[in-house]
């Protein structure tokens, strides 16, 4: 399928024509206007002691190199946007094994620095997951995470089946806490990234006033900060400057928040992810309601405790009924082991699973010690099979555990006691009108 074809298929006939009509508006034909953009978004997170991360075609990272090494300099993370900017959902696994190589041959040639990738359209499947790990990306971030934040029922026909067809193109799933958070598979981090993104707001959704989409934007962070996750937005350059009143917003409203909002880079937000999978906390009994608990952690750990009396050291209230703990060795008092208990019939997977969460867990506990124990937990037959059913499992799981009103520590998801985390990210689909109509060519 064309380009032509592949765009009228996932947008639409109108949507396409104000797609053309608008492109002579935000490129130019130099790298003027587009470098005017990335500054901007730059220079906006360097007031929060930040930097973005851009996502680029290695064709169009080999037409510009100078202009990525320029904005590199001011700390923006570059990540893999493909070869070329086509979905790779239209290629098989050795023609995505190759695009790929393809455009790491590019980055090294130009000597940018890479360690994610974002799949034009967030078009990944299955094949392209096991893509990055043979080609050792430390992360993905393609999985889109829909929030239901604009009320449709006021907006025409025309624009609520506009808005379907992106649902279906960027392949959403539920706004759930599992969701939106990040998650290994083998060695990669995956990281969510959250929609309406600025495509579906300025173009799809026609929501174009600044303030409107930075409140939209805002309540998406909210959702996010309540759940613990990560806010990936994802923006294209070519919209920077209109952009960039809603970006202002956004970073004020999570700069307000209680506790703080970890606005980062995506590749530290992998780092982080990779350190956090170390950690761990050991109970030894000492006598009847009480425990020494060992935490083996690096100093950025979020350690949090509820329903819970820690001897000699000092707590302060976080979030809801959880205490930040201070220390990483003390004696904690509860009613009952502040942990999960595992059925010897629950297998290795779910204990991989509370891991990565961050819950302790004793396993092997029979049904007759459960009392002893925050939760029992016997999950036979795992945490399903298909990557639709995984999710729910997981997602329902999780939200059983969060809502315990038993005495249970655990870490938290982010580091030095952030609530939640943001990322501003962008795809940087092209920089000039000659990049936007090679496209064409390249695609076919």
């Amino acid at each position: 399928m064309n380009l032509v074809a592949f765009s009228l298929k996932t947008k639409g006939a109108a949507n396409f024509a104000r797609r053309l009509r608008t492109v002579f508006t935000r490129f130019g034909f130099s790298e003027r206007r587009i470098r005017r953009s990335l500054l901007t978004a730059t220079q906006t997170l360097q007031t929060y002691a930040s930097a973005p991360t851009f996502f680029i075609p290695a064709v169009v990272l080999g037409r510009h190199p100078k202009l990525i090494a320029e904005i590199a300099q001011h700390g923006v993370e570059i990540g893999v946007h493909g070869y070329v900017h086509n979905d790779y959902r239209t290629l098989n696994a050795e023609q995505q094994y190759t695009q790929t190589q393809q455009a790491l041959a590019i980055f090294n040639d130009t000597q940018t620095e890479h360690a994610g990738f974002r799949n034009p359209y967030l078009g990944w499947t299955e094949e392209s997951l096991e893509v990055f790990r043979k080609l050792d990306f430390l992360y993905e971030s393609n999985e889109a995470v829909l929030h239901e934040v604009v009320d449709l029922q006021k907006l025409s026909p025309t624009i609520q089946k506009g808005f379907t067809k992106s649902l279906a193109l960027f392949q959403a799933i539920p706004c759930t806490s599992y969701n939106l958070r990040p998650h290994l598979e083998e060695a990669l981090v995956r990281i969510p990234t959250s929609i309406p993104d600025d495509e579906i707001t300025f173009d799809r959704l026609r929501i174009t006033d600044p303030q409107e989409v930075g409140r939209i934007w805002s309540d998406v962070m909210q959702r996010v900060y309540e759940r613990e996750g990560i806010y990936t937005l994802n923006y294209h350059p070519e919209r920077g400057v209109l952009c960039n009143q809603a970006l202002q917003k956004l970073l004020a409203f999570a700069s307000s928040q209680p506790l703080p909002v970890w606005i980062t880079r995506l590749g530290e937000v992998a780092n982080w992810w990779q350190e956090r999978l170390a950690f761990r906390l050991h109970f030894t009994p000492l006598d009847t309601g009480r425990w020494q608990v060992n935490a083996t952690c690096t100093p950025r750990a979020t350690l949090l405790g509820r329903h819970v009396e820690i001897e000699d050291h000092h707590t302060q209230s976080w979030y809801g009924a959880d205490q930040r703990l201070e220390a990483s060795d003390f004696i904690v008092r509860a009613t009952c082991l502040p942990c999960l208990a595992l059925s010897p019939r629950t297998p290795v997977v779910v204990e991989d699973f509370l891991h990565e969460q961050g819950y302790p867990f004793t396993p092997n506990v029979e049904e007759s010690e459960r009392a002893g124990y925050a939760c029992y937990l016997d999950l036979p037959e795992g945490l399903g099979n298909s990557r639709e059913e995984q999710r729910t499992l997981r997602s329902e799981l999780l939200q059983k555990i969060e809502t315990l009103e038993a005495p249970l520590l655990r870490f938290g998801y982010w580091p030095a006691g952030q609530r939640a985390a943001l990322a501003i990210s962008g795809d940087i689909d092209s920089v000039t009108i000659q990049d936007f109509f090679l496209r064409i060519i390249e695609v076919h």
